[in-house]
Formats: structure tokens, sequence, C-alpha cells
């Protein structure tokens, strides 16, 4: 949920980075702005939700083959009671030869939980209010063309307030119920072929992440977790049709706190599930969508996906892959800017509806 609401406001920030604004320099290795913003958004998880940003900008020579740079500050609120600030930061430097990137972030977030694993009942939900401060960094250097490649850190502070009196969380069986620190350390590596951060239309982007918390660290519990993420895309030789493909997949060893394992739904992936309906250690999803021009600055995309979680990765996971799909529509606010505002219905367990900017994927 909380990452959803970073992407927005980030996709947000380089959108209007393309507008005049405050108190832009130009230099001659360069452009560096400071663009202010707000955004409203809905998703399910959030209710209607409003952000505030600024984001430092910086935008190489046109014809340099540089790629942009920002660091943003961000916050958010929504209706029901929930929030996040954070500091991101998004950095290419030395002639894109390093890639710095990391947040500093915290966040508070009335919740649901339903239990752990694909089986869980709806009539088992109960609230919960967790709040969150975590620290990422993840400073990659350039081995290949594309492909960059570093260490990676995570540090996490859980807090779980507002447990229902003799359920599930309050009872002590769930590992992380009272909240806990998770310390992560590993490596991850970015490879980013893509012809626009902002609206691919060829290209793909892989990123990978493998990390181990340790109680000699200092986290609570011991787990380790590899991270997949890897995205497609291909324009059609007509009116430039575009068809995207998004694979996740996270595998997860030992015992994870119930907050750091894989989430199935999400307004990115497995539309139409609330985020969290069903969670446990191994996240495996899919999806497509086939993204078309309408009309003036208006499109529509028709989307699909499957997807599951498990305790172990294993043929009864395989073998009930949970189903959604859905249909949304897009408008350009800006001619010159390929950033949409995204208008998304989708079913899966339940119908959702989503109101972001940017793609989903």
């Amino acid at each position: 949920m909380r990452g959803t609401i970073v992407t927005v406001l980030l996709l947000c920030a380089v959108a209007w980075a393309e507008e005049p604004a405050l108190e832009r320099q130009e230099e001659g290795s360069g452009r560096l702005g400071v663009v202010p913003f707000a955004l409203p958004a809905y998703q399910p998880e959030t209710s209607w939700l409003l952000g505030g940003a600024a984001a430092l900008v910086y935008q190489p020579p046109e014809h340099s083959g540089r790629r942009e740079s920002q660091v943003l500050l961000a916050g958010a609120a929504s209706l029901r009671k929930q929030f996040s600030i954070i500091l991101s930061s998004d950095v290419y430097a030395l002639d894109d030869r390093l890639h710095l990137g990391g947040t500093l972030s915290a966040a508070k977030f009335p919740d649901r939980f339903f239990g752990v694993g694909s089986e869980t009942r709806a009539e088992a939900e109960e609230p919960y209010t967790p709040t969150y401060y975590e620290l990422e960094f993840s400073p990659k250097w350039r081995v290949l063309p594309s492909l960059y490649v570093g260490p990676s850190g995570r540090l996490q502070v859980a807090e779980i307030d507002g447990r229902v009196q003799g359920g599930q969380l309050d009872q002590g069986g769930v590992t992380g119920a009272r909240g806990g620190t998770t310390v992560q350390l590993g490596v991850s590596a970015l490879w980013d072929t893509r012809d626009s951060t902002l609206y691919p239309r060829s290209g793909a982007l892989i990123r990978v992440q493998a990390r181990m918390a340790l109680p000699a660290w200092g986290s609570t519990t011991e787990f380790n977790v590899v991270r997949i993420d890897g995205r497609s895309y291909w324009t059609m030789p007509y009116a430039q049709h575009v068809v995207a493909l998004h694979a996740l997949v996270e595998l997860r060893s030992g015992e994870p706190p119930f907050y750091d394992t894989g989430k199935l739904g999400s307004s990115e992936m497995m539309r139409g599930y609330f985020e969290g309906r069903f969670r446990d250690r191994q996240h495996l999803a899919l999806q497509a969508e086939y993204r078309s021009p309408l009309f003036w600055r208006v499109g529509g995309v028709v989307f699909a996906s499957v997807g599951n979680v498990g305790r172990s990765l294993d043929g009864a996971m395989l073998s009930n892959l949970k189903p959604a799909a859905g249909a949304g529509l897009r408008l350009a606010p800006m001619a010159d800017v390929p950033v949409n505002l995204r208008l998304d219905v989708a079913y899966g367990s339940e119908l959702s509806f989503y109101l972001n900017l940017g793609e989903a994927f």
C-alpha cells in the first residue's frame, strides 16, 4: 500500500518536471529545478488520498544520452487516517556509471488482517494499526551498458497497535504480531533497456534483490528473501498499440513477520484483490496488459492476471492460481508529457476501482 503511494507521487514529480519549475537553473551541463505538486488518488486500501511533494530534478543535456536524476520529499494522507512521508533518491552520477537509490520513510496505516495463507476467509478480517519506520539503500555500479549491480540494505522498525482482543494478532501466534525490527543486507541488480521510464513502448526492466535478516544484525526474526520483478514491452506494428507483460517472484525462507510476507493484490499487480487479502512466504504473480489509443489524448486498456501465495513453492500453490481481470481508461493531461491519469475497474475477489497517475507497470 505504502509503495503504491510512493510510486504515484514519484510519477507525478517526473511528469511535472517537464513543466516550468520553481528556481530552475539553466546550465551548460544540464538543468536543475524544484518541482512542487499535489495529487488526489483513490484505491480500495486507502479510499481517497491526497498527496503533496517537492522534487529536486536534474535533467541532463538533451542529446547526452544520460538519465534523469531526482530527489523527492513527499507526504500523503487518506480519509482512513493513513499517512506516509518519504524522502527518496533516484540519482545517477559519474556519467551514469553510479546509481544511488534509497528511501527514508515513516507511515501509519490502519489496515486489515485476514490471516496467513492462500485459503483465508473474508469473515476472519480483523483491523489493526501498524506504524512503520524504514531506511533502505541500494547503491549500484554499472557493470554493463544496461546493468547495475551493488549492495542492498534495509532497516525497518514496526509497531503494531489496535489489535482485536482475542483475535489472531492478539493471541500472539502470528510472527510479527507485536511488531519488531528487521535488518536486511544483501545484493541488488537492475537491468533496464526501456525506451522511456514514464510510458515504455519497447524494451525490458528486471530488478533483482537477495537479502538476509539475521538476529546477529539486530533483526527480531531470521529469514531470507529473493525478489525478482520483470517487465517487458512491445509496440504493435499498427497505431502505437502496446502489449506489456509483468512477472513477480518473491521467495522467502525462515520466519518473516506477517507484514513482510508476499501480499496478493495492489493497484500495480493483481488488481481486484485488496492488498494483503492473501499473504504468505512465497508469492508468484503474472499479468498482461493491452494498451490502445482511442481518440485525442484518451486511451484504453484491458488486462488480466493470475497469482497466488503459499508457505512453500509446491504443486498445490501452482495448481490453485487466483485470477483477476479488468479494463481501464487513460487520459494524458499534457500533450508533451507521456504520463496518464489512470482509471481502472478490476475484479478478483471483489470489484475494485483505482484512480492513480501513471501506468500500473
